[in-house]
């Protein structure tokens, strides 16, 4: 894998913890909403784009560390595959092999 790759792929899983916060911030200020928005974790570090989720739909994606939540559009087959689409928001899997292992590795919901 070249540099500029784990690069991306660290990108999405920088994006993945700072969504997790954000979780964890709606969660202590106690409010209710329908949806959160979350940052979108594609592979391009220049990207400032949202994607609306619900807790569960949020949930369902952070359910395996491989996959991602993605502003539709922003899948890339250098670094995933795209796996489902909403009008809201993409969800990718990361390639077999180093990118997977890099998603998992800084995976903050495995144990490891």
């Amino acid at each position: 894998m070249s540099d500029w790759q784990r690069a991306g792929v660290l990108n999405g899983v920088r994006s993945r913890d700072r969504n997790e916060r954000i979780r964890e911030l709606n969660d202590s200020l106690g409010e209710v909403h329908d949806s959160d928005l979350y940052l979108c974790e594609c592979s391009d570090p220049l990207c400032a784009s949202t994607v609306r989720l619900t807790r569960r739909e949020y949930d369902a994606v952070r359910s395996d560390g491989r996959t991602f939540a993605l502003k539709p559009d922003h899948e890339d087959p250098e670094f995933d595959i795209l796996t489902s689409e909403r009008v809201r928001y993409s969800v990718v899997t990361t390639l077999p092999g180093t990118p997977t292992e890099i998603a998992r590795r800084w995976d903050p919901r495995d144990a490891n």
